[in-house]
């Protein structure tokens, strides 16, 4: 289940089935986000409710359009052109086009504009494509020239004509969309679907290993789910990677197949040998042999020169590689090509290769300072894992470093005890640049096993907000139980900066006792001016239930007055809230209307 959004001008989000209720759209979705899956399955369910429907790829329009019909078909296209009904045409998708030849979108689109012109305007239209294949000037006036629209025109009241007129520049519109990530409801019913066991707990993990954004694209969402079937645990982010990279390289789609054969362990040296390449030039793409069209990027063939032609097709047709668009691949997923390039130059220094010319790619100097190459500091985070002499260097001179990217919980404890006290002290007198401090850092670090330190560093540091916003966010993403008695004190100070008191009270009602959350709200709701921002925190994560509810209703009475346009995710809250109350439908109506002008 997506969320469709339009991209510009249209700032509601749209449903299927406002969508098929529009006439000419297009819908834009990166790669693995389910783009072709969905309009297929939209395109089966509008023919099962006994409608004109047809899925069809565009590249196949050109030269076989009655052979191009996934759903539906050659002779209910021709029964529908004899028609007066109405029809859904998905086509799909721009990008997939344009491999071979960048005009066949263009020819297509009139080959199919010629094939239901006398019914045009009984026909929807739905295209997918890439964001970066769709060309938001000449393929909008492409479409707009070759499927005009314009809306019937019937007998409307004088409000009708009168709004009529206003929108008549928008009559023959073309709506672009963007197919929106899955959120947590929709991995979590997809999850279901997948029949996928302990839900919450997946979920719980998702979240704490910052792996949400990459579950929210239903290409990746299937391997985690695959990798969480195995053996009911993630494993951290490099176990999980390197279970996609394994399950990927082994795969190859049989359209694709071509006649030389290709053992794992020789794909898995070459993605390394092409992510490193990719990784020292900055050139992302990686030229198709016989592409044709590709003037940029890295020739495979180079990189892998002990190669044959077709060992090099083989690899580059792995799903570890996006599709071929203009005669080349990308690698589908950073993380993965930063770990392969990481393994690469791991591989280098265990062959006995120059250590000294391998760190200096990676650590330069400048009038007398050491720094790190941009272009390669991506690796380090993976490289440090493995690699005791670059771990020591990073972490004495760059220790942010660890946390910006990789694995670093599969670091020895001893070094993460080090590596949080170096970025917490440098946060504190004013020296992190802010890469430390940002959630996905602190996720990737976040285990129970620090909370010892976590609570030796919140009393060194329990006067310096920046060090506590934190440390607060540290421990309710480690779930760090036994560092929550300070944060009540912290949270409910008026003294404190208003950051820092919302880190404190969001690890107290994560991670704290019945006792402790009560005692938190209880010394909150007694402040001569409870700031809404706050009040949201502990509202979100209380338990809505008899004991709160009077909470609630006296907080509220003591809230701070209302600034206009300003957000405090308060009534989002309020509303979550009244939904968990376990009240029939006509007391929660009562409440939400008594909370519903709180903003």
């Amino acid at each position: 289940k997506h969320e469709v959004r339009a991209l510009l001008g249209y700032p509601n989000s749209k449903t299927w089935q406002e969508i098929d209720s529009g006439y000419r759209s297009v819908i834009l979705a990166e790669a693995g986000a389910g783009k072709t899956f969905e309009m297929r399955v939209r395109a089966r369910y509008v023919e099962e409710q006994g409608n004109p429907s047809f899925f069809i790829r565009i590249e196949d329009i050109v030269d076989a359009f009655e052979d191009s019909f996934e759903v539906g078909c050659a002779e209910s296209f021709t029964q529908w052109l004899d028609s007066q009904d109405e029809a859904w045409f998905y086509l799909d998708s721009v990008d997939e086009a344009r491999i071979g030849n960048p005009t066949t979108f263009e020819r297509a689109i009139r080959r199919f504009s010629t094939r239901i012109r006398n019914a045009q305007l009984r026909a929807h239209v739905c295209i997918s494509s890439r964001p970066y294949a769709w060309r938001a000037k000449s393929d909008r006036d492409l479409v707009l020239r070759h499927l005009p629209f314009k809306k019937p025109q019937t007998e409307r009241s004088g409000e009708e004509l009168e709004s009529s007129e206003r929108d008549e520049s928008s009559a023959d519109a073309l709506e672009v969309l963007v197919l929106q990530p899955l959120e947590e409801d929709d991995i979590r019913e997809f999850a279901a679907h997948r029949s996928a066991s302990d839900i919450d707990r997946l979920v719980l993990e998702l979240e704490r290993t910052n792996l949400m954004a990459l579950a929210g694209r239903p290409f990746d969402l299937e391997e985690i789910l695959d990798k969480w079937e195995a053996n009911l645990a993630l494993g951290g982010r490099k176990e999980l990677l390197l279970h996609s990279v394994e399950r990927r390289l082994g795969e190859q789609d049989p359209s694709r197949a071509l006649q030389q054969s290709l053992n794992p362990r020789k794909a898995r040296s070459g993605a390394r040998a092409l992510a490193a390449a990719v990784v020292l030039t900055g050139e992302t793409g990686i030229r198709v042999p016989d592409g044709g069209r590709a003037r940029t990027g890295i020739d495979p063939q180079a990189v892998l020169a002990d190669w044959e032609p077709g060992e090099v097709q083989n690899l580059l047709a792995r799903p570890v590689f996006d599709d071929v668009t203009y005669g080349a691949v990308r690698f589908r997923n950073r993380d993965v090509r930063e770990l392969l390039a990481a393994e690469w130059f791991g591989e280098l220094l265990q062959r006995g290769h120059s250590r000294h010319e391998v760190e200096s790619l990676f650590f330069r100097e400048q009038y007398g300072a050491e720094f790190v190459s941009p272009r390669l500091r991506v690796v380090l985070p993976w490289l440090i894992l493995d690699d005791p002499e670059i771990r020591n260097r990073v972490l004495a001179a760059h220790p942010e470093i660890a946390v910006e990217g990789g694995d670093p919980a599969r670091l020895p404890l001893p070094k993460r005890r080090k590596i949080l006290a170096d970025i917490v002290d440098r946060i504190a007198c004013g020296a992190d640049d802010g890469n430390a401090g940002d959630n996905h850092a602190i996720a990737r670090i976040a285990q129970p096993d620090l909370a010892a330190e976590t609570s030796a560093l919140i009393d060194r540091h329990a006067n310096n907000d920046d060090a506590i916003f934190f440390l607060g966010r540290l421990v309710w993403q480690g779930d760090m139980s036994e560092c929550v008695p300070p944060m009540v004190d912290l949270a409910s100070d008026p003294a404190r900066g208003m950051f820092a008191r919302i880190a404190a009270a969001r690890a107290v009602m994560t991670c704290g006792t019945d006792a402790q959350k009560s005692a938190l709200w209880n010394r909150v709701r007694i402040t001569q001016e409870l700031p809404r921002r706050l009040l949201a925190e502990l509202v979100q994560d209380a338990e809505a239930d008899a004991a709160t509810v009077p909470l609630l209703l006296e907080s509220i009475e003591r809230l701070a007055p209302y600034e206009r346009f300003q957000a405090t995710g308060l009534t989002q809250a309020l509303h979550g809230f009244i939904e968990r109350l376990p009240l029939p439908s006509n007391g929660s109506s009562a409440t939400a209307s008594h909370a519903g002008g709180l903003p």
